[in-house]
């Protein structure tokens, strides 16, 4: 497949996950790159047309791919795409803000932190897109770029940086500090907490406890577990919801067209059917529940995200 075909097939969302373009562009990863580094500047020079058409694909995977390739000149593009203010940057990724975006930061950093902590402390920035940063900085600790006592001496810098009023951004400094052991912040992360900057039904004071009891290695053993640089840009995007077929063919879980009373369906059970044999239309085969974010709400009710409850 030539490159240009590959990035006709990365272009847009089709349906399906376009796993064939996505293996060639791999295997033309020289003569790729430049092109997908080339998407990213148009993005950073102006975002509005990728974000204002919800099918168009190819920032995305460029995203993607540059992380697997640890392409180190998508960083500072990055950065500037993330950095935009308001929810910009949330319709030009959508969940890659919340549920890869510090792998990718991480990935294409080389370890150099800089643009991450830019992104931490930018103000107008989105602060799913901070938060996102600070799990950005656990990552580097955890896969080893970084060492935790860098890491967590940054993180507690912040508490006399940020400004002390309730957000998100405090929210994902707590429960940064938390993966790493919070041990050296423990008097800060209490001061938070009586200063109601923290929202304890993200991360409680228990949980917190909890972390410096368990103590820094076992912390970050646990993180490493958890923690990962993007190693595949196929694994990390074949279970979008939005990719509902594969190459076109339908997949083990799209409807099937069967006749009634065909032996091979094995839905034929009439008694299920409001209106009898008249009325029957056979049941799909539904696909089971999309992954769970990581960030998102866990299902189990609790309140809490789904990386802090049931995901752990």
């Amino acid at each position: 497949m030539e490159v240009e075909e590959i990035l006709a097939q990365l272009e847009r969302n089709e349906g399906y996950l376009p796993q064939l373009a996505m293996e060639e562009a791999v295997a033309h990863r020289e003569e790729i790159i430049p092109r997908l580094l080339s998407v990213l500047e148009d993005v950073a020079r102006d975002p509005q047309p990728y974000a204002a058409d919800g099918d168009r694909m190819i920032h995305i995977h460029a995203m993607y791919l540059l992380a697997q390739f640890r392409e180190t000149r998508a960083y500072p593009l990055l950065v500037r795409i993330f950095a935009a203010p308001g929810d910009l940057t949330e319709d030009l990724a959508g969940d890659v803000v919340t549920e890869d975006l510090s792998s990718i930061l991480a990935s294409v950093s080389g370890g150099d932190p800089s643009g991450i902590i830019a992104l931490v402390e930018n103000e107008l920035a989105n602060q799913w897109v901070r938060g996102a940063a600070l799990d950005g900085l656990v990552m580097l600790a955890a896969c080893g770029l970084r060492t935790r006592e860098e890491v967590m001496t940054y993180f507690a810098s912040l508490f006399q940086k940020l400004d002390r009023k309730p957000s998100e951004v405090w929210d994902g400094l707590a429960v940064a500090c938390a993966d790493l052991c919070p041990i050296e912040v423990e008097a800060e992360l209490r001061q938070a907490y009586e200063d109601e900057l923290i929202d304890p039904w993200s991360i409680s004071w228990q949980e917190i406890h909890e972390a410096i009891h368990k103590g820094k290695d076992a912390c970050l053993e646990q993180v490493r577990g958890r923690y990962h640089l993007i190693t595949s840009a196929v694994e990390e995007l074949k279970w979008w919801t939005c990719f509902d077929g594969n190459e076109g063919e339908p997949d083990e879980f799209d409807e099937v067209d069967v006749e009634p009373g065909d032996p091979d369906d094995e839905t034929d059970d009439f008694s299920l059917f409001p209106g009898g044999n008249d009325d029957f239309v056979p049941a799909p085969y539904r696909r089971p529940e999309p992954k769970v974010g990581r960030n998102e709400p866990c299902p189990c009710g609790s309140g809490k995200k789904y990386k802090k409850c049931c995901g752990r």
